[in-house]
C-alpha cells in the first residue's frame, strides 16, 4: 500500500481515464515517458493502482532558481477522489523526490496543488484541446 515506482503501462490506464477521457489511447503517451530519466509513480491500495503521476528531468529557470524536474499527468481515480488520497501520494512523492519540481496544471485543480504547497506562476494558459492550465512549482528546499 502507497507509494511506488512503477512502469509506464501501470499509469497508462488512468491517464486515460481522468487526463485523456474519449481520446485514443495514444494521447496518454508523453514525450520523455522512455527516457532513463523518467519515473513513473503511482500509489497502490489493495493492489489497485488508484493514483498516478510521471516525474521526468526537465529543468526550468524560474527568477534565477532553476528547477530540475517536471511532474506530469498527475490523475486520482473518480471513485476515490475528496478521500485525501491525491494529497497523501503528493506529499509522498515530493518526499521521495527530495528535491523541487513544477508542472502545468489544469485550473480545475489549481486549489489541490494550493493545498499541497505548490504556488502559481504566472498567469493561465491553454492548452488546445485540453483547456486552461498555470504553472505552478513546490518550494520545498528554498531557504534550506
Amino acid at each position: 500500500m502507497g507509494l511506488q515506482e512503477v512502469g509506464l503501462e501501470a499509469v497508462i490506464p488512468l491517464r486515460h481515464e481522468v487526463l485523456r477521457r474519449g481520446l485514443p489511447v495514444e494521447t496518454c503517451y508523453f514525450d520523455g515517458d522512455e527516457a532513463e530519466t523518467t519515473r513513473h509513480f503511482a500509489w497502490v491500495e489493495d493492489g489497485r493502482v488508484v493514483s498516478i503521476a510521471t516525474v521526468m528531468h526537465q529543468s526550468r529557470e524560474f527568477a534565477g532558481d532553476c528547477v530540475l524536474f517536471q511532474l506530469r499527468g498527475m490523475a486520482t481515480a473518480p471513485d476515490v477522489t475528496g478521500r485525501g488520497i491525491g494529497s497523501a501520494f503528493l506529499q509522498a512523492l515530493h518526499r521521495e523526490l527530495d528535491a523541487d519540481w513544477w508542472c502545468n496544471a489544469r485550473a480545475v485543480a489549481v486549489r489541490f496543488y494550493e493545498r499541497n504547497g505548490l504556488k502559481t506562476v504566472g498567469e493561465a494558459f491553454d492548452i488546445p484541446g485540453i483547456g486552461d492550465h498555470y504553472v505552478m512549482r513546490t518550494e520545498k528546499t528554498a531557504g534550506s
